[in-house]
């Protein structure tokens, strides 16, 4: 048999049966007898803001919708109510809700986003003094223990872990990672330093002589870290701020940060003042003050023109807050900075 002959019977073979038609197979997948209507997935409200639910069924009559949110359940007798979100925080909320209708039961998962309501106060900055900084430094961490500076800094091949006088900018002791690990977040707590990698998935701790006396793995990016609480407050690269114990270094909690607009990322160099966790946004001129509680960001401190045009030519990015909290003082700089500056905030209404 020729080429030609077993090419024209199998194209006979493939086209003869349902007209040419492939006949698709049918979907895994059970068509639920009943629909959410509302809410929409990923619809905003506001904080107090009740959430309206709605359900429909196709060929039954609903008797009743359980709703589970934060661990508790309630019961709701008809196809349209409101749900009041009673948790404080803002952000994504997931809500399962089951329905009952003609002895069947069938699950449906919601999830909304809960914005701030208020609008974060706008404050800009004073600078009460200027020390130097080492251009060479890639500032990733920045605190202050016992009248020391503490910095952390970042790229494969030169990120260390330095002690520095405040005042003069030098060096007291330092310790550099091997080059295959690129420095992140830096925090202390309970006399030990956490610092953080980059990708490396690795967090080491270390004494007060630099010596490591631990390390812990985690999943994804490390960028920011500071103690709140005796807790360890970590970024990595999301609106998250992630909620860690440092013996262990598990996750306890997880806030998210969010404006009235919407969710903040990339927060970066993290920093507790009174009680509210500062943050520097990655590759921007500002910095937003977060409460802890909720994850709404309640200010945003403009933080444009630290640097002059020349300085800022071989400058990178704003990056490290510092706080000395025995003498009260704010210090912020920035990756391959020239300088370090000690600042106060002020409300932008207040300057005249």
């Amino acid at each position: 048999m020729s080429k030609t002959s077993i090419a024209i019977i199998a194209f006979l073979l493939f086209s003869c049966g349902d007209n040419g038609k492939k006949e698709r197979p049918a979907s895994p997948r059970i068509k639920k007898e009943t629909k959410v209507i509302g809410p929409k997935q990923n619809q905003k409200f506001f904080e107090g803001q009740p959430v309206p639910f709605e359900f429909e069924a196709k060929n039954a009559v609903i008797d009743s919708v359980q709703v589970e949110l934060n661990g508790n359940k309630t019961i709701y007798t008809g196809t349209k109510f409101e749900v009041t979100l009673t948790s404080k925080k803002v952000g994504i909320r997931r809500i399962k809700s089951t329905v009952y209708f003609g002895g069947k039961k069938e699950t449906h998962y919601s999830k909304v986003i809960v914005l701030p309501t208020q609008s974060p106060t706008e404050y800009t900055y004073e600078i009460v003094n200027t020390y130097p900084h080492n251009t060479e430094d890639y500032t990733q961490g920045l605190l202050i223990s016992e009248g020391f500076l503490y910095e952390s800094t970042g790229q494969n091949g030169s990120s260390s872990l330095l002690k520095k006088n405040i005042e003069s900018g030098e060096v007291l002791q330092q310790l550099n990672l091997s080059d295959d690990f690129f420095g992140e977040g830096l925090a202390y707590v309970n006399d030990q330093f956490y610092l953080l990698t980059y990708h490396a998935e690795t967090c080491f701790v270390y004494d007060k002589s630099f010596e490591r006396v631990n390390s812990f793995p985690y999943e994804g990016e490390g960028w920011g870290l500071t103690e709140f609480d005796g807790n360890l407050l970590m970024t990595n690269s999301t609106n998250k701020i992630i909620v860690r114990e440092p013996a262990t270094f598990t996750i306890i909690d997880e806030l998210e940060a969010y404006d009235p607009d919407g969710k903040v990322d990339a927060i970066n160099e993290l920093e507790v003042i009174n009680g509210l966790v500062y943050a520097n946004v990655y590759q921007e001129d500002y910095i937003v003050v977060i409460d802890p509680e909720t994850g709404a960001v309640v200010q945003k401190i403009d933080m444009s023109g630290l640097l002059t045009a020349g300085e800022k030519n071989s400058a990178d990015v704003l990056n490290g807050i510092a706080y000395d909290e025995q003498n009260d003082r704010i210090f912020v700089t920035g990756k391959l900075w020239p300088k370090l500056f000690e600042v106060k905030f002020t409300p932008k209404n207040e300057v005249q």
